[in-house]
């Protein structure tokens, strides 16, 4: 059976925060700081131009989708109050800022968060 094909293109950015919670390693319970990897991916069945969508929109949109959390402690930005900033809420809050904000048929579908260079989480749509 042939599946549909799609185009997808992805952009990443870096930012500093620190962060702390109590649900991991003791070690991860005091402040600590990471430099994050953040990485957006759009998809689009069809092409506009040749392109999914311009990659400088797109460096525009999550340049300005983490510059508020750029060295920063990020328990004591507003949209992680009640919640511990892992990884895993890293992305889903920025796939959160993200959902909407590029042109249609081009869709966002996927928020991937690097704490480290070996360790990540992702949000977005369900795999097929």
């Amino acid at each position: 059976m042939s599946k549909d094909r799609i185009y997808r293109v992805g952009v990443q950015a870096e930012f500093s925060a620190a962060h702390f919670h109590g649900g991991a390693a003791e070690s991860c319970r005091r402040l600590h700081g990471h430099n994050y990897r953040v990485e957006v991916e759009i998809a689009s069945p069809t092409l506009e131009n040749g392109m999914v969508i311009d990659f400088g929109e797109v460096r525009k949109r999550l340049g300005e989708a983490v510059d508020g959390w750029d060295h920063r402690v990020l328990n004591e930005v507003g949209e992680f109050a009640g919640t511990e900033p892992t990884t895993e809420v890293i992305s889903q809050r920025l796939y959160d800022r993200l959902a909407g904000a590029f042109p249609g048929p081009a869709e966002l579908c996927r928020v991937t968060v690097w704490e480290t260079g070996d360790c990540w989480a992702s949000y977005g749509a369900a795999p097929e």
